[in-house]
């Protein structure tokens, strides 16, 4: 079961939040009251419990940094002709994501394809599996029937970045941070605890009408466009200011 709220920490090194050195530790208990038996091992294990509740704090507060992620949910996408919609069910492969890797593996996200029939109902085409261990952060779907979907719940930038899939469910190319950026560039991403924030809003079609190519920006100020028949990518250099992408939620920044 994916928890309703998952909160990351980092703890800079070097700053061992109330960190008490052994000479210190003699020196407390030295100075302790000369009671004996349990009068005094009863101050003592009261004494450990506070240093240890300060410690546990001080290390995930004032020290730490934090990101916010609410529990995945059931996306439904529409194209803008209203001819097809993919419903999109979280997986439970928390396993799988950054910086989890002892957490439990479970099924990933899987992706029900649907189209318009002639009475006005959706049948379902194809029920096929994403590369999500959890869920997309962004998903579209073109006029054709086509889906996109953009980064990892609670991994933006990590994992399959941009995936495109057939109508009927199979996948036609996806990528990683690492095959759209060399490594000295992928150096200078910014990061949050959870995250490498390569891409910036918006994304969208590069041609509304015919919607067969998608663009997004990306951090440095430039633009990815990608098309859908086969998944050609290129890259194309600018100085656009980049704006985050909206989402459900908050990020606590450090490194780069």
């Amino acid at each position: 079961m994916v928890p309703s709220r998952l909160r990351f920490f980092h703890v800079r090194e070097g700053e061992g939040a109330g960190t008490i050195s052994k000479r210190s530790q003699r020196t407390y208990s030295h100075t302790l009251p000369g009671a004996r038996g349990a009068a005094r091992q009863s101050h003592q294990t009261a004494m450990r419990k506070l240093i240890g509740s300060l410690l546990l704090i001080f290390s995930a507060g004032a020290f730490g940094h934090a990101d916010d992620w609410p529990t995945a949910k059931v996306q439904n996408v529409f194209s803008e002709n209203g001819q097809y919609f993919v419903r999109i069910i979280p997986g439970t492969s928390i396993g799988d994501t950054y910086g989890f890797s002892g957490a439990p593996k479970g099924p990933f996200a899987r992706a029900e394809f649907y189209g318009r029939q002639p009475n006005r109902s959706y049948r379902l085409v194809k029920d096929a599996e994403l590369n999500n261990p959890v869920s997309p952060v962004d998903a579209l779907v073109t006029n054709q029937g086509y889906l996109v979907t953009f980064d990892n719940w609670h991994n933006i930038g990590y994992g399959k970045i941009v995936a495109i899939y057939r109508p009927d469910g199979r996948s036609v190319r996806t990528f990683t941070a690492e095959q759209l950026y060399p490594p000295e560039r992928l150096k200078e991403i910014p990061l949050s605890t959870s995250s490498r924030w390569w891409r910036c809003s918006p994304f969208g079609f590069v041609d509304p009408n015919q919607q067969a190519e998608i663009y997004v920006f990306e951090q440095f100020g430039g633009t990815f466009t990608f098309k859908l028949e086969n998944g050609a990518m290129q890259y194309h250099p600018g100085k656009a200011k980049c704006t985050p992408p909206a989402g459900p939620f908050s990020t606590s920044w450090f490194g780069r």
